[in-house]
């Protein structure tokens, strides 16, 4: 049986527009433990344990509530020319994060584990923002600095 299912978190966007993103997440009992590094959903991290209500007329589960906190934090790096993204997601892994890539949009989702050390991750993102190659958001922001 396979327990990874697709839940939708609907992010507000401005006052009358919504993005909605569907992330894989495995069941665990009532709940669901976030698999996907996310790219928009914002406040949410892999690992993180959450209850999703199922909509009967969409045939889909919404986001409801946090059970548990992973510790990880999502940052979102948004990439000025693509080609600088398998060398940043290299140095990131190397590092001890994972990432994920939405190439239509030029985007690298990154989690760092809560046993990472944050300020070493920090400090390469702002040099790569000040020599022009990206913009980055700390979306999901647990590690402490």
């Amino acid at each position: 049986m396979n327990n990874n299912i697709k839940v939708a978190f609907v992010q507000k966007i401005n006052e009358a527009e919504f993005e909605t993103e569907t992330i894989w997440c495995e069941r665990n009992g009532e709940n669901f433990v976030v698999d996907n590094i996310p790219f928009v959903a914002k406040r949410i991290s892999l690992g993180d344990t959450i209850k999703a209500e199922y909509d009967e007329d969409d045939k889909m589960y919404y986001f409801d509530d946090f059970v548990k906190i992973s510790g990880n934090s999502t940052i979102r790096i948004f990439l000025y020319d693509d080609n600088k993204i398998e060398s940043t997601r290299e140095w990131l892994n190397k590092n001890d994060c994972e990432s994920e890539v939405l190439l239509v949009r030029s985007i690298v989702a990154v989690n760092i584990p809560q046993k990472v050390y944050y300020p070493v991750i920090r400090d390469f993102l702002e040099e790569g923002e000040k020599k022009g190659n990206w913009v980055y958001e700390e979306s999901c922001l647990e590690h402490e600095y």
